[in-house]
């Protein structure tokens, strides 16, 4: 019933406004619908003595003693993640994260492992959510004052819709999400900033591990052992969408989780209308991942239509050619309605085609380290020949049958990208974000393609539960556990002497900056050029308070020719007072401050440039934080 929370919350924004009582009318109204469905369909919901109330029996007690000890293990390390919460600057959770961290980590894989390969029991499933979560909830743990950039958009825009039931200008995507965040608030009475954090891991912990499970399990006929492995391989994908809360993120999991049961889909077994369902509601969420299930629900309406007429096939084919094009009109559409001319839009760019990464080797006489980051360094080309060699399988063995309107699904994708790629300028970016949907597009067709990348390790350990062998075992237990860690490592920001994902967070001076700046301001005008970490800050703080000639008054990387221009001039080549001057007279106000972050690697030079040049300095935590006034 998450789709029809998501979508009556979306209708009552647009006719209406989000309330309380909206919440009340879904609460009271989801029940019904499901009465009224049950009974259409005639399932049975006398499920009481279906239910199994056994699991302590005491007859069982040593089947018990190995899932007990994992969920001890789960218990020890979400008691260390508390512990190391931080609300000082990190560039990564691994900072504070240690070696004992990563060994009771390892200890917690081989232990679910085990349960895993030696248990074909359904409760399985239960241990990897506890899993998934565990991997998906580090951020907002570590992370105490919020993860990441976008979240505090996201939130920012709950809080106005919280206190006004709505928000200008109105918003024509997104509100899905809002919605089902506003709902679990009410619904759990837990505040609404940590029913939005919890949101994503959640549904992620619960969605991905259970729908890949039923996919594999009673859509391709794996065994139950396999199943369960192929659900731990399948974070190899990359994950690091799952760790916070925005709609892009919730979409990508409905768009996964569409995907994982889509042999089911091929079967009947679940009727194409769920696909639309969740198509809509992804649609109401994020519109990138929701016109991918829109084509895919259009696939499915097209090829099982019955009658066999020239319409149906005009229909399929229509559907297909119109597929092939959706998702760059959106992206070319999307700019017109944000000011661009159709000149500004399209252009010829035949090369290149795709930036992939060079492999890469990795050799500092540090074996674990070593081999940790040449798999890491090289993730895409790992995944990319484990998925041709999934390929290659399903022709050998027949499977294609299993695959086809997947792949076809996969090859429309593909279609998308390379018109977008080639005909379509992104121009709402700034330069160094000019391929963040290009990027969208790639990672939905990498996640497309995973059930074809399990299938290749299908292929490899499908035998090795069945058999007695130890050291198989073994060997499943610990190369599975090693990539679950190792996958687990690079869903975060990473800070070693390998690699610097240049990856910051909004800190406790942060905060203290943004209210110093206020105070300093004293009712006046003004705007901030500082990094988006302060100007998130200053979002949790005080919302979407001021905007000045389209700029938003703390400098964000998001449009063209904005005041985030001034800042990264200011911070990387000269702060000069012309270059002050220049924001404020695009902003139209007459004072201006800069933030440097003791962190930021330009900050010795330009703190030095900025005292001969500003009006005044004020230091905020002992100069962690160094504010520069300027006056017109």
């Amino acid at each position: 019933m998450i789709a029809y929370t998501s979508i009556i919350y979306t209708i009552a924004y647009h006719v209406w406004e989000i309330n309380f009582y909206i919440f009340l009318f879904v609460l009271i109204s989801m029940p019904i619908i499901i009465e009224i469905f049950s009974f259409k369909n005639k399932y049975n919901h006398q499920f009481w003595n279906k239910l199994e109330l056994n699991f302590f029996n005491f007859n069982k007690i040593k089947q018990l003693i190995a899932p007990a000890v994992f969920i001890a293990i789960e218990i020890i390390l979400f008691i260390a993640l508390f512990k190391k919460a931080s609300m000082g600057v990190l560039r990564s959770p691994w900072e504070v994260l240690n070696y004992k961290f990563w060994i009771i980590f390892t200890l917690s894989n081989i232990a679910l492992v085990f349960n895993l390969i030696n248990k074909k029991s359904i409760r399985n499933v239960f241990l990897l959510c506890l899993h998934f979560f565990l991997i998906a909830s580090i951020g907002i743990i570590i992370y105490p004052l919020g993860f990441g950039y976008d979240s505090f958009i996201h939130q920012a825009t709950l809080n106005n819709i919280q206190n006004t039931g709505t928000i200008e200008p109105r918003l024509f995507m997104y509100i899905g999400q809002y919605g089902i965040t506003f709902f679990a608030h009410h619904l759990s009475q837990i505040p609404l900033d940590i029913s939005n954090k919890l949101l994503l891991p959640i549904l992620f912990s619960l969605l991905w591990p259970s729908g890949l499970y039923y996919g594999l399990k009673y859509g391709l006929n794996w065994s139950y052992k396999t199943s369960y492995i192929a659900v731990l391989w399948s974070i190899f994908v990359g994950i690091n969408f799952a760790v916070m809360t925005t709609p892009q993120s919730l979409a990508f999991l409905f768009l996964a989780f569409i995907i994982f049961i889509l042999p089911e889909i091929n079967k009947k077994e679940i009727s194409s209308k769920f696909v639309l369902l969740v198509a809509v509601m992804t649609l109401t969420i994020h519109p990138m991942a929701g016109l991918h299930l829109l084509i895919l629900a259009g696939i499915f309406f097209s090829v099982r239509i019955e009658t066999k007429s020239i319409l149906k096939e005009i229909l399929k084919y229509s559907t297909l050619l119109l597929s092939t094009i959706v998702l760059p009109s959106f992206l070319a559409l999307y700019q017109r309605l944000n000011g661009f001319a159709w000149s500004e839009i399209f252009s010829v760019k035949l090369w290149p085609i795709i930036d992939l990464p060079g492999l890469s080797w990795q050799q500092n006489y540090n074996f674990p380290l070593d081999l940790v980051h040449n798999i890491g360094s090289n993730y895409i080309w790992i995944y990319l020949l484990i998925t041709l060699i999934g390929a290659y399988m399903i022709v050998k063995e027949n499977k294609f049958i299993f695959f086809k309107r997947l792949l076809t699904f996969v090859f429309i994708l593909i279609i998308n990208y390379l018109i977008a790629k080639i005909f379509i300028n992104f121009n709402l970016q700034i330069s160094y974000q000019k391929t963040d949907y290009l990027n969208r597009i790639i990672y939905m067709i990498a996640l497309s393609f995973l059930p074809v990348f399990l299938t290749s390790i299908y292929f490899w350990i499908k035998d090795i539960p069945k058999n007695k062998s130890i050291g198989q075992r073994t060997w499943l237990i610990i190369i599975t556990s090693m990539f679950v860690g190792i996958s687990t490592y690079f869903s975060y920001p990473v800070y070693d002497k390998y690699q610097n994902s240049k990856s910051f967070n909004v800190t406790k001076t942060d905060i203290k900056t943004v209210q110093t700046i206020e105070q300093d301001a004293n009712g006046e005008d003004y705007i901030v050029l500082a990094n988006q970490m302060v100007g998130a800050a200053s979002i949790d703080q005080y919302g979407f308070a001021h905007y000045y000639n389209n700029n938003f008054y703390y400098s964000m990387p998001l449009g063209v020719d904005n005041i985030y221009q001034n800042y990264l001039n200011m911070i990387e080549i000269n702060a000069s007072r012309e270059e002050a001057i220049l924001a404020m007279d695009k902003a139209g106000v007459d004072n201006l401050y800069l933030v440097i972050n003791n962190y930021w690697h330009s900050a010795k030079s330009a703190i030095q440039q900025a005292e001969q040049t500003a009006d005044e300095k004020i230091l905020v935590d002992d100069g962690v934080n160094t504010v520069f006034v300027y006056k017109r």
